[in-house]
């Protein structure tokens, strides 16, 4: 004779089986059936909304506790920079500062949300993660280099200002208006191509400087270099999240054209930036005319010289925030996809921070196209 308990345990499976099955045939059935309405004109039922809204907040919470190193987010350069990207790459979605999202936008489900007030809610780090890695559901997309934090960065400094209402200087913040036509009907300048225009918002052209120190500038570049970046920006194998979508829209008579004519401009009177002290010019100068032998760091001329290969950039008067920032990317893998990048991560990272810090304020602290020349090898100087 089967004891009560055991009984009473098998008829409370029984059930809950027929009921799990139930369950699950209704699901299948409602889902099969098309019943629920997937179109935009549509709110979600109220608890479905409740249940996604949920689980996007708390997941973001949870994962942004593992976002580590934030860098400092209050510096004017990284704040430029960031608009200049919100320009490029949020505001198509969520419109400009002070502006309506398109109406096009306005029928998504849900719509993107004013930014002002969802950022006042958030951490820096959450509001990164979201940028970095996009949401599920929301059309949110990830950022498209995932190797390029500094990126995201910059994006989340200048979105972290967005509830101090940056209505009035977001125009100047993101380089709109360095635009000589802000309509549709893009001009050529005088490189004969209507992407130019876009590139001065962030860039110096003839008459204008870098919207920020983190920015490079271009003026005076080798054709053949500026073509190489612009061609593995395109095929993204040099990641940017900002620069590869633009690469991607050119062809190569474009391209041609873009480093034709920033290789065309003469450079600039020199503008002082902030002065390291003597010191640190002298350990820069050394490094960049001698290199390191003790951690095998080559001279930084040996390939920036006045006589460099055209395939390599030239270094003297570059910000040397920009530099500084590069070498820090090449440390953590972020530019090490191509020939040339390689090259360089392995370089970088044998750098120490003060030695990164050095050698970009000596270059920086050189007139544009400055006269250097690689130091002559051993077998040269015998001859």
């Amino acid at each position: 004779m089967i004891p009560k308990t055991i009984l009473g345990w098998k008829r409370l499976a029984l059930a809950t089986g027929i009921l799990i099955t139930f369950l699950i045939v209704g699901i299948a059935v409602f889902i099969w059936s098309g019943f629920y309405n997937v179109a935009a004109t549509r709110e979600h039922l109220a608890i479905t909304t409740w249940i996604l809204d949920k689980l996007r907040r708390q997941s973001v919470e949870t994962r942004s506790y593992f976002v580590e190193n934030p860098p400092p987010l209050d510096g004017s350069d990284l704040i430029i920079l960031g608009a200049a990207h919100f320009e490029g790459s949020c505001a198509p979605c969520h419109g400009r500062p002070g502006e309506s999202a398109s109406v096009i936008v306005s029928g998504m489900l849900p719509p993107p949300p004013p930014l002002a007030g969802a950022v006042a809610r958030q951490t820096p780090e959450e509001v990164f993660w979201i940028v970095k890695h996009g949401l599920k559901y929301t059309g949110m997309p990830a950022w498209p280099a995932q190797r390029r934090d500094d990126e995201v960065w910059a994006l989340t400094a200048f979105l972290k200002q967005l509830p101090r209402d940056v209505t009035k200087d977001y125009r100047r913040l993101s380089g709109v208006s360095r635009l000589s036509n802000e309509s549709n009907e893009k001009p050529t300048h005088g490189s004969g191509t209507a992407a130019l225009t876009q590139c001065i918002r962030c860039h110096d052209d003839a008459a204008e400087e870098t919207i920020s120190d983190l920015v490079p500038k271009l003026a005076g570049q080798s054709q053949d270099y500026l073509l190489r970046t612009l061609t593995e920006y395109a095929a993204g194998t040099r990641p940017s999240g900002i620069m590869q979508p633009v690469a991607g829209s050119l062809d190569a008579n474009e391209m041609r054209r873009l480093a034709a004519y920033y290789a065309g401009l003469g450079p600039k009177p020199h503008r002082d930036e902030d002065r390291p002290d003597a010191k640190s010019l002298e350990r820069g100068r050394m490094l960049a005319i001698n290199g390191d032998a003790g951690s095998g760091v080559p001279s930084c001329l040996a390939c920036h010289s006045r006589s460099r290969a055209p395939a390599f950039p030239s270094l003297a008067g570059q910000h040397a925030d920009y530099i500084a920032g590069q070498l820090r990317l090449w440390q953590k893998g972020g530019r090490d996809a191509t020939g040339y990048g390689q090259i360089m991560a392995t370089v970088a990272r044998r750098l120490t921070e003060e030695q990164i810090s050095d050698v970009a304020a000596y270059f920086a602290s050189l007139p544009s196209n400055d006269g250097l020349e690689r130091p002559a090898l051993p077998t040269e100087a015998g001859q």
